[in-house]
């Protein structure tokens, strides 16, 4: 009775949110659950199937592929919005559904799968990230292998070339380790098991103590990381029955087109050191706008950008914004890259024209600035 009532009342809050203060009502439902009936995550997972998606980046785009993919096997609920906290779990949850795929923060897994037991856990990748919050990778990667060594019945499935990964999924009672063939890492010097130096052959490691990516269960080609995403997630819903699907990796990728004062933009988030190594290879485009912020969910600590190469913008028209663009400034006027401080983003689109075709990339803060609103 107690859970039905806080369900109502969840309901109803939601409902005002989105009615009269014109919100998305994603959180507020899950967190007046939360406190009215704590155990409600366990109560509403019972006699559902639960898939958990985490990792440091791609984590929303995966969920989105493999909601789709787990949804030709039932109806499905997801938090393919990005809100991967507890509540928004909750709200997830409370929505009836015989699937349910969850995106999950790094930090909240751990519980998450404690509290709802889940079927098969998704792990991507782990990086360092909002350095003022996650810490070092390493600490992540031990509550996650505390997590994976204390659910026998979960199916975990990981890319094991990274080698977080592969320390988090060494002591799973079920598990499917998948490799694209080896890829080195910005944070793998030392091993995450033993503390020693990780010994590195090209884009394979292997330490004295055992951990490798040698033995991975499944082999998958290399790609970018929107293609190894798109493998993970037909790789999860292939272990429920799910028939694949081939996606296109573009469309994984967090990049929008905008026009922007009639400027056609094609806007990329980026928010970590992976991710903007990623999108800088990509970047095909003479004309380049950067936006750094750095609040809560950008991460206050831009100390990253100089374990960043911006080798491949040398010889662009670099223009550069945002609340923290001194610190990305004088990060490419020291590797010698010639680029135009602004202090709008209006000044800043005034370096472009209407012919131009201008690729942005923006932290967290300013992408959903710029596409959301």
């Amino acid at each position: 009775m107690r859970l039905r009532l806080s369900l109502i009342i969840a309901r109803l809050a939601g409902f005002l949110s989105q009615k009269i203060l014109r919100r998305s009502g994603e959180t507020i439902p899950g967190k007046i659950l939360l406190t009215l009936y704590p155990g409600a995550l366990h109560s509403l997972s019972r006699n559902r199937t639960l898939l958990l998606v985490s990792g440091t980046n791609g984590k929303t785009s995966t969920t989105r592929a493999l909601a789709q993919l787990v949804a030709q096997l039932g109806s499905t609920v997801s938090n393919n919005s990005g809100s991967n906290l507890d509540r928004g779990s909750a709200t997830t949850l409370i929505k009836p559904s015989d699937f349910v795929v969850l995106e999950v923060d790094e930090l909240y897994l751990p519980r998450l799968i404690a509290q709802t037991n889940p079927q098969v856990v998704l792990l991507l990748n782990l990086s360092r990230d909002q350095l003022h919050r996650m810490h070092e990778v390493k600490k992540v990667a031990e509550r996650w292998k505390v997590a994976v060594d204390a659910a026998p019945e979960t199916l975990f499935i990981g890319d094991i070339d990274d080698p977080f990964i592969a320390y988090a999924l060494s002591g799973a009672k079920k598990s499917l380790k998948v490799s694209f063939g080896g890829r080195h890492h910005r944070d793998g010097a030392v091993c995450p098991s033993c503390g020693k130096y990780l010994h590195w052959s090209g884009a394979n490691f292997a330490c004295s103590c055992g951990l490798t990516n040698a033995h991975a269960d499944l082999i998958r080609e290399p790609g970018s990381a929107a293609y190894r995403n798109a493998e993970l997630a037909n790789i999860a819903g292939s272990a429920l029955g799910a028939a694949e699907i081939e996606f296109d990796p573009k469309k994984l990728e967090r990049v929008a087109r905008k026009k922007l004062s009639g400027i056609d933009c094609s806007i990329r988030l980026v928010k970590n050191p992976a991710s903007w190594s990623e999108a800088l290879q990509s970047v095909q485009a003479d004309k380049v706008l950067l936006i750094l912020n750095a609040r809560e969910v950008d991460g206050l600590d831009t100390s990253w950008l100089w374990d960043v190469s911006f080798e491949s913008l040398r010889g662009k028209t670099i223009v550069i914004c945002g609340e923290r663009a001194v610190d990305i400034a004088y990060r490419l006027h020291v590797a010698g890259i010639t680029n135009t401080l602004e202090k709008s983003m209006a000044t800043a689109l005034s370096h472009f024209s209407t012919r131009d075709k201008v690729e942005v990339l923006a932290a967290y803060t300013a992408y959903f600035q710029l596409v959301v609103a």
